[in-house]
């Protein structure tokens, strides 16, 4: 993987191609397109979002990252590793739109996740004997990866032996979805964010990394209470998940505080448009950890998983305004690309449609509570989607390789 720059603007395209199956699905909601199932190109969308851009561009950070702290790094099983990824992301592209849940599709979501439990192996025995501020959170990210999977071994068995339940269908829905949200798609962005600090000479104390790290770990760790809390559960229970959701908030605040004392030095080293892609996101990233925080009122939480309007426009904050915007930051920040106008202008434009996007779904969540319907959402979902579509294009069109 010599040519780190090739993989992460193969990253963007598919970006783009993520937002060209979500353009296609709100283009169907808002007028028609009978020749695609709409439950086979949601499921494609969100299979090839979380493998095909996500998981994808983080396991060629991580190589970047490990070419830092590895002396002698052997990455020619990482190139396969991420080939590897990249064919069952392709593949589950295909598969769902033909025909949803089938065995092929089944197969090629199992090799995505075989894949990630090899990469993690592989990560660990190259990382064993390393010491860097970086490497619990990444090795917690890869464990809420690897345990995440139990959700969809859950949902297989409940396919193949026909015995479904809504609840634990649900549940194990939520469960799969936080801990790839959550865990691996979170503490994998807190890594990088950290070794970033690293580099510019003002990486957190190992005592604030340690602290931050394990309020956040077990706040994720238990925090997946908050998706299921209408379960019956033990008030000894209701109570480990608002302390946890405390602790993870706490957490948060530790590491805003971190960013805000060392913001000077950030100045010099980072451009304008990369700390406000760290603003933009730190602003997502405190508007998620206040609604866990809300979301403890079971009330709160019964209410606001009753309207799927919410819950999507949830989704969309943590995938698109927290990690998307992030991940996006970092490819600016790896210095292998030449920062041209045109290049931050796609960014520019890429964060001003990701924001609207959740500025009129979280309208949509909001006003749903109590049945009012704003007119001509679908049709400006649909010119934000493609506004989206274009931006990543455009930012895939200006990705040069910055001058050795």
């Amino acid at each position: 993987m010599k040519s780190l720059h090739i993989w992460l603007k193969f990253a963007i395209f598919n970006l783009f191609i993520v937002a060209v199956l979500g353009t296609v699905m709100r283009y169907k909601i808002a007028f028609s397109l009978p020749i695609v199932e709409q439950k086979n190109l949601q499921q494609s969308h969100s299979h090839f979002a979380f493998y095909g851009w996500i998981t994808f561009i983080i396991y060629v950070l991580i190589v970047k990252y490990l070419r830092e702290v590895v002396p002698n790094l052997k990455e020619g099983k990482y190139k396969w590793l991420v080939i590897s990824n990249l064919v069952a992301s392709f593949g589950m592209l295909i598969s769902f739109i033909y025909n949803g849940y089938f065995w092929l599709s089944i197969a090629f979501s199992t090799m995505a996740l075989l894949t990630s439990f090899v990469f993690y192996f592989v990560f660990s025995k190259d990382m064993k004997g390393i010491s860097d501020i970086s490497k619990k959170w990444l090795h917690a990210a890869f464990f809420f990866a690897v345990f995440s999977s139990l959700g969809v071994f859950t949902l297989s068995i409940m396919m193949a032996t026909k015995n479904f339940s809504q609840d634990v269908f649900l549940a194990s829905e939520y469960f799969y979805l936080h801990f790839q949200y959550n865990g691996f798609f979170i503490f994998s962005c807190i890594a990088f964010l950290l070794n970033n600090l690293k580099k510019m000479g003002v990486a957190p104390s190992e005592k604030e990394n340690n602290l931050i790290f394990w309020l956040s770990f077990v706040g994720c760790l238990v925090g997946y209470g908050l998706s299921v809390l209408w379960f019956k559960m033990p008030l000894w229970m209701f109570a480990a998940i608002t302390v946890t959701t405390l602790m993870q908030t706490w957490g948060a605040y530790l590491l805003f505080k971190v960013i805000k004392d060392r913001w000077s030095v950030i100045k010099q080293h980072w451009s304008p448009m990369l700390r406000l892609v760290l603003i933009y996101v730190g602003f997502a990233f405190g508007v998620k950890i206040i609604l866990q925080l809300g979301s403890n009122i079971p009330a709160v939480n019964q209410f606001a998983f009753g309207f799927r309007n919410i819950v999507i426009a949830y989704l969309h904050l943590v995938l698109l305004m927290c990690v998307s915007a992030f991940l996006v930051g970092q490819m600016l920040a790896s210095n292998l690309f030449s920062l041209s106008k045109a290049l931050l202008l796609g960014v520019q434009f890429f964060l001003l449609g990701v924001f609207l996007n959740e500025l009129v779904l979280g309208s949509m969540g909001l006003l749903s509570t109590i049945y009012f319907t704003i007119p001509y959402t679908a049709e400006a979902l649909v010119v934000i989607s493609f506004f989206i579509m274009f931006s990543a294009f455009y930012i895939f069109m200006n990705m040069n390789k910055a001058n050795d």
